[in-house]
């Protein structure tokens, strides 16, 4: 076993089982993907120490693996389903539900987080990578059974919303700060139903955060 097998296995054991993270296939699409891959090179040292940890890019990071995890879990990606990854930074979560799901695909603003994301990903035969507007969603790919966003949103869902299947559901941590919440979200008679769960606060996605308004 190498060191960062080692570090895998204590990063599931000791950060992901002990917060209620039961599901057998999230656990082993954990212990699968190598998280070192996924951070910027020579960073190596913080893929898995638990924290948010850079992606090189302003105000971009990963989400801690504990959360991502606990994400992935209340997805519940089956294998026979489509999903995007909104915000996939180098691909990690792309890899993770490439591990779970049918069919995946990474939408990324950054040209030089998709350009990374794509080369760690090469290989991987149902996996695609996309540059552009996180809002705009990847419409030529839809519909869509999952839309992950892999960061915190507040709003411009409603483009998302309209990529996915008729029982698709949309998962993201939800709000503003320490109160961000993981949500789900489903469309119900035209509008989106929210449900929320646990904390998940994150780094928030570029497009979705709420535009300050000047007073005079």
């Amino acid at each position: 076993m190498t060191d960062f097998e080692r570090l895998r296995h204590g990063m599931v054991d000791g950060q992901i089982r002990v917060a209620d993270v039961t599901d057998h296939r999230v656990l082993a699409a954990f212990l699968t993907v190598p998280r070192e891959r996924f951070v910027p090179a020579g960073r190596e040292d913080l893929a898995y120490l638990d924290i948010r940890a850079p992606l090189g890019a302003p105000g971009r990071a990963m989400l801690e693996p504990m959360t991502l995890a606990r994400l992935v879990q209340l997805a519940a990606p089956e294998e026979h389903e489509s999903v995007l990854v909104v915000g996939c930074g180098l691909g990690y979560s792309v890899a993770i539900f490439a591990e779970l799901a049918g069919r995946v695909v990474g939408l990324e603003c950054d040209a030089d987080l998709a350009a990374g994301a794509r080369e760690r990903l090469s290989g991987r035969p149902n996996v695609t990578v996309v540059e552009g507007d996180l809002t705009a969603g990847a419409p030529q790919s839809a519909p869509f059974d999952l839309i992950f966003c892999d960061g915190a949103v507040v709003v411009g869902l409603e483009r998302l919303a309209e990529q996915l299947s008729p029982s698709g559901r949309i998962v993201a941590p939800a709000g503003l700060g320490p109160a961000t919440k993981a949500t789900t979200f489903r469309p119900h008679h035209g509008k989106l139903a929210a449900a929320q769960f646990f904390d998940a606060y994150g780094p928030d996605l570029p497009g979705f955060q709420p535009v300050e308004a000047f007073a005079f």
